[in-house]
């Protein structure tokens, strides 16, 4: 999978930060409230992780291809050290900020292309 593909799929850094907070209600309604054995958190874990998983590389692959004079609020190394330190919970302010905006028209990747052939 390429950079270009990975940034097309920014619709899944919303479904991430919801994924996450499912597991979290989750697992604290079954174990706390119902009384289920932990274990049942393992099998909510995995959904959680391979989402917040591959929406940390769609964040990361739009942050490199997005030209940097298209970052509405702060800039790309603001956006970098917030998903570094808040991961899951920095995916949906980046994506209401950033990734949902689009780029006039240019595909992903086509500044980055560009430069590379001058």
């Amino acid at each position: 999978m390429t950079l270009r593909t990975l940034t097309e799929r920014t619709w899944l850094l919303p479904l991430a930060t919801a994924t996450f907070l499912v597991f979290v209600g989750g697992s604290v309604l079954l174990v706390a409230v119902l009384q289920a054995p932990a274990w049942v958190i393992g099998l909510l874990l995995l959904p959680s992780f391979l989402m917040t998983t591959g929406a940390l590389a769609v964040a990361l692959a739009d942050l490199l291809e997005r030209p940097s004079e298209r970052f509405r609020f702060g800039g790309r190394l603001l956006w970098v050290i917030l998903i570094a330190i808040f991961n899951v919970l920095a995916f949906l302010p980046y994506w209401i900020c950033v990734a949902r905006h689009p780029w006039h028209d240019q595909p992903a990747g086509a500044a980055a292309s560009e430069r590379r052939r001058v």
